[in-house]
């Protein structure tokens, strides 16, 4: 497996792995929407007696389909994430950045790990970039129709007179 690190053999020092991303890795998840993408991830891992720290540099390209225009665009990748993995009698995830792996653990497999950085970073909704001035005004105009909208309902209640002399009644 070539994204799988024999932590066996490692001694108590920093290591550095490179490795080139390209489409056939994403084929191993069958969650994935990613079909072609050139990316570089970068993993140095420190060793110690009680945990590995894992600091994961992802940068690249991924290739996704627009949601409105079913055109292919560019995305790009540039991220830095951590994971510690400690040492327990069990593996179990702790939280989104801490593992416990048992002490007998041969290797870690990096690949899902990776493929879940590079997932987060995909937005859910994909836009080409050439519509995000269109997206932009899309959402100032759904904010200032909002305001407008509330302020005529207020001019409303301050207008309407069956309002103000119930208010009257409710005074006496």
């Amino acid at each position: 497996m070539k994204y799988c690190i024999d932590i066996v053999s490692l001694k108590d020092q920093e290591y550095q792995y490179n490795y080139s991303i390209g489409p056939s890795f994403f084929q191993h998840f069958k969650e994935s929407e990613i079909e072609n993408c050139s990316l570089e991830c970068f993993i140095v891992l420190r060793k110690t007696e009680g945990f590995i720290e894992a600091k994961f540099r992802i940068e690249g390209m991924v290739e996704l389909e627009c949601d409105r225009s079913l055109e292919k665009f560019e995305y790009p990748i540039d991220l830095e994430r951590k994971m510690i993995f400690k040492y327990g009698e069990e593996d179990m995830e702790i939280d989104d950045e801490i593992e416990m792996i048992s002490y007998g653990r041969q290797s870690i497999d990096m690949s899902q790990f990776i493929f879940e950085f590079i997932s987060i970073e995909i937005p859910m909704k994909k836009l080409h970039p050439k519509y995000a001035n269109e997206e932009q005004m899309d959402d100032e105009q759904l904010f200032f129709s909002s305001d407008k909208a509330s302020e005529k309902e207020t001019d409303s209640k301050e207008i309407d007179p069956r309002w103000e002399a119930l208010k009257k009644l409710k005074n006496n």
